[in-house]
């Protein structure tokens, strides 16, 4: 005697209110608004209008400092390189006809036979070190530096001309902070950076 099934066979059919009420209760994925973009830009651009003159000066005292860096070390070179040849060694302005600007077009390193007449930047590959021009900053010699184009050492490192010690000043002219840079007639170099009430590039 063969089995048969239990019952009818039921199938389940959802209804078209169950199947909308299910989709209602999905969250719908919302995209961003024109009006939501255009406040997330403009809250950018106040943010970058505070930062940018802050980075702006970060990057100007960087470059002062650069530049103050090579001044120094170009007056170190010239007195060790004065030791080991044995000679008169100088640091030289390229062109010292501007009066507040004397150093800015740059300098360069050279022999100096005869510290009352330096030579010229040769620009021929002679000279011992070559160091760029400022671009837009300044450096000027102070007091007895004020028109100053070459600073010469002997072979003890004593410098021979000038004969007496001075100041420079480096500015960028669009900053009030700058630097000053002190030499004394031994040869001895130090940089700082003055209060504005000292130094001010800006005024």
């Amino acid at each position: 005697m063969g089995s048969s099934d239990a019952g009818p066979r039921t199938e389940h059919r959802m209804s078209d209110e169950a199947m909308n009420s299910v989709f209602t209760r999905i969250p719908r994925q919302r995209g961003i608004t024109i009006i939501e973009i255009m406040v997330t830009l403009a809250i950018a651009a106040v943010l970058i209008g505070l930062a940018l003159p802050a980075f702006n000066g970060f990057v100007a005292q960087r470059a002062l400092t650069a530049q103050v860096n090579d001044f120094m070390v170009a007056i170190q070179y010239a007195r060790s390189e004065a030791g080991r040849r044995g000679t008169n060694v100088g640091v030289r302005a390229v062109d010292a006809s501007a009066a507040a600007n004397e150093w800015g077009p740059g300098w360069c390193v050279i022999l100096v036979p005869n510290p009352a007449a330096p030579p010229a930047c040769p620009n021929d590959g002679t000279e011992l070190r070559d160091f760029p021009a400022l671009g837009s900053n300044t450096l000027n010699g102070l007091n007895a530096y004020d028109g100053v184009s070459a600073l010469v050492f002997n072979p003890r490192g004593l410098m021979v001309a000038p004969t007496v010690a001075g100041t420079f000043d480096l500015c960028n002219p669009r900053e009030h902070v700058g630097r000053e840079v002190s030499l004394n007639t031994i040869g001895r170099v130090a940089s700082r950076q003055p209060p504005v009430a000292q130094l001010d590039c800006a005024p």
